[in-house]
C-alpha cells in the first residue's frame, strides 16, 4: 500500500506507520493475511509527500505511470460546513477530488474509488437508492462539495469508478474505539461543552433543564461502525465490483428518539423535547442549537439506505446486517466522554 501523505517535520512513511499502528492497538487487531499486524505494516505500509491543493497533488511522475492497474483511493475530506468555510470546504472537497483523479490518471490506475457521504441525500427523505444526485437539496456547503466532486468522478473518462457512501461512522464493532470525532461524536461534544457553560452559569442547572430539539422522534439515524465500512469496501474492491454507487450503511438504523435521549443522559441533561419546528426555542433552546447546526440536519426527514448494489457487489448483506441498541450506543459514547473528560482534566485552570 502507498498512501499519499502532507508533507511535515517527520518523514512520511513513519507518520503513516505510527497512525497504522494506532489503529491496529485501538481496534485490537492482530494480523493481516496471517502477518503480525505491525509487521505487516511495516512491512506493506508505505508514503510519499503529496498535497491535495496542489495538481496531481504535488506528486511528481515520471512518464513510467508506476501505478499502471492499481486501485486508487480518495478519502480526505474537510467535514467543515459553515459559510466562514466555504472557500477551504470546496478548495478541499471538490478541487482536491479534481487533483486526485490527474494523479490517480497520469499514475495509470485502473480504479478510482472515491468515499463520499450518504447524507449526499441532503433534504430528501424515505428511500435513498444508490444513483446519482443533484445540487439543490443540500443541508449545506458540505454536502454541496460532495455532490459536485462525485459529479467530477462519475464524469471521468479513463478510469473505472466507484463512488462509496459511507453514513454516520462510529467506532469500532468490538473495542468501541474511535480515531476521528465528527458526527456523533461531534453532537456529544456540543453536549458536554452545553453542559459546563450550564454548570458555570449556575450548579445542577443542566440537570434541571427541558432542552428542545428539532427533530423526529420516530426517526432514525444511521450510525455504522468504521470496520463495517472497511470491510463493504475492501469486499468490494476484492470482488472487483463494477462502476457505480455504494451504500456503506446499516440496514437496521436506530431509532432518533431513542438515540437522543441516550446522548442527553450520559451528559448530565434530562431526555429533550422533539419538536418539528423551532417556533418555540428559548434563549438557552437556540444557544444549543447554534452548537451543534450542524448536526441537527440529520435528526429531520427520516432516510432509509438502499444496499442493494452494494449488497450485490459484495455478494453478502453482512455489512448491513450490524443493529445498535441503546446499550451498544451506551457503551460507543462512553469510550469518548472518558477520554473526553479525562483530557479536559488536565488542561490548566483559566479565569
Amino acid at each position: 500500500m502507498l498512501a499519499i501523505v502532507r508533507p511535515g517535520e517527520i518523514e512520511p512513511s513513519i507518520r503513516l506507520r505510527e497512525t497504522l499502528h494506532k489503529v491496529a492497538r485501538l481496534y485490537a487487531l492482530e494480523s493481516a493475511q496471517g502477518v503480525e499486524i505491525h509487521t505487516a505494516i511495516d512491512q506493506r505500509c508505505h508514503a510519499i509527500a503529496g498535497d491535495l491543493f496542489e495538481p496531481a497533488c504535488g506528486v511528481h511522475l515520471d512518464d513510467s505511470r508506476p501505478w499502471e492497474g492499481a486501485e486508487f483511493w480518495h478519502c480526505a475530506a474537510s467535514l467543515q460546513y459553515q459559510d466562514r468555510h466555504a472557500d477551504n470546504i470546496y478548495r478541499t472537497n471538490t478541487q482536491g477530488t479534481e487533483h486526485a483523479l490527474d494523479l490517480a490518471r497520469r499514475a495509470g490506475a485502473r480504479c478510482f474509488n472515491y468515499i463520499s457521504t450518504a447524507y449526499v441525500a441532503g433534504t430528501r427523505s424515505g428511500s435513498i437508492l444508490e444513483q446519482p444526485v443533484e445540487e439543490g437539496h443540500n443541508n449545506n456547503h458540505y454536502e454541496r462539495s460532495k455532490v459536485r466532486a462525485e459529479q467530477m468522478v462519475q464524469s471521468e473518462p479513463t478510469m473505472r469508478t466507484r463512488i462509496l457512501r459511507p453514513s454516520i461512522v462510529i467506532g469500532h464493532s468490538k473495542t468501541r474505539a474511535a480515531l476521528n470525532f465528527n458526527g456523533m461524536y461531534g453532537f456529544l461534544r456540543g453536549l458536554v461543552k452545553f453542559r459546563g457553560a450550564m454548570e458555570r452559569a449556575q450548579r445542577s442547572l443542566a440537570a434541571r433543564l427541558d432542552v428542545r430539539v428539532r427533530a423526529d422522534r420516530h426517526g432514525t439515524v444511521n450510525l455504522i461502525p468504521v470496520d463495517h465500512v472497511a470491510r463493504d469496501a475492501a469486499r468490494l474492491s476484492l470482488r472487483d465490483a463494477p462502476d457505480g454507487i455504494y451504500h456503506l450503511t446499516t440496514a437496521t438504523p436506530i431509532n432518533t428518539g431513542s438515540t437522543l435521549d441516550t446522548l442527553f443522559e450520559l451528559a448530565g441533561f434530562r431526555r429533550p423535547k422533539l419538536v418539528q419546528t423551532c417556533d418555540e426555542f428559548s434563549s438557552l433552546d437556540a444557544r444549543f442549537h447554534r452548537r451543534v447546526d450542524f448536526y441537527t440536519a440529520y435528526l429531520v426527514g427520516p432516510k432509509q439506505f438502499s444496499r442493494a448494489h452494494t449488497n450485490a457487489a459484495a455478494g453478502t448483506d453482512e455489512g448491513g446486517t450490524f443493529v445498535l441498541d441503546t446499550d451498544t450506543l451506551t457503551d460507543f459514547c462512553n469510550w469518548y466522554v472518558e477520554r473526553l473528560e479525562a483530557r479536559r482534566s488536565v488542561l490548566p485552570a483559566t479565569r
